[in-house]
């Protein structure tokens, strides 16, 4: 059992809040975005729900790295590195270079 040396309490695989807000917040987003016909909000949800799909990505690649016992691992890093990732994943899906966030409005918007 891995225990989080600051509370001392058992580390479960859940959603960490930040997730569960980003998912109401792309809900709430979406929803506002389809039902006022609003393309800039429409094609910003998608923009958003790329961002969680590659913040998903970036996050299991992290955690398919080897670490090792030098580098140590803390809470302070753990929420540094999440964020770090997050603002990647949002970055990447500005550019929009994967084109995921694209193919979506299309659909969502009923240009296909």
């Amino acid at each position: 059992m891995i225990v989080n040396s600051i509370s001392g309490a058992p580390k479960i695989m859940t959603p960490s809040y930040g997730e569960t807000m980003e998912k109401k917040d792309f809900s709430r987003c979406l929803e506002s975005a389809i039902n006022e016909k609003n393309n800039k909000k429409l094609y910003s949800a998608c923009q958003e729900l790329e961002s969680v799909f590659l913040n998903k990505i970036l996050d299991t690649m992290r955690q398919s790295i080897p670490r090792s016992e030098l580098s140590g691992r803390s809470f302070a890093t753990e929420t540094f590195e999440s964020m770090l990732y997050t603002e990647y994943a949002r970055s990447m899906s500005k550019t929009g270079s994967l084109g995921i966030a694209d193919i979506i409005y299309k659909q969502l918007s009923g240009q296909m």
